[in-house]
């Protein structure tokens, strides 16, 4: 399995429900890539004083490194990437990826 992680510094002037219509974009994309797996979104609400300005984030797991790959070239998620870096602070700033293989060990 493989854990795509990304985090974002959102712009303060970006409300709640842009964002997170965004997020649905991203949740829609499940039902024509079978290799999602699971998909979850939100706030940062850590007491911690540790998160770097990131405010928002998301997990997305896949089945495999390929699976991954037809994620990141599909354009619909292409287009909603653009939208979501235009959300957030500029030049690459406010947004933090983390892609990560998982062996399931618990």
């Amino acid at each position: 399995m493989i854990r795509h992680i990304v985090l974002f510094k959102v712009r303060p002037e970006i409300d709640g429900k842009p964002f997170q219509a965004l997020m649905q974009e991203i949740a829609d994309l499940r039902s024509s890539h079978s290799g999602i797996m699971d998909f979850e979104h939100g706030p940062n609400q850590t007491p911690e004083t540790r998160d770097q300005g990131y405010t928002y984030g998301f997990i997305l797991t896949l089945g495999s490194w390929a699976d991954l790959a037809i994620y990141q070239n599909d354009p619909k998620h292409q287009a909603t990437g653009a939208k979501l870096l235009a959300a957030c602070l500029p030049d690459h700033a406010g947004l933090l990826v983390f892609d990560m293989e998982v062996n399931g060990i618990g």
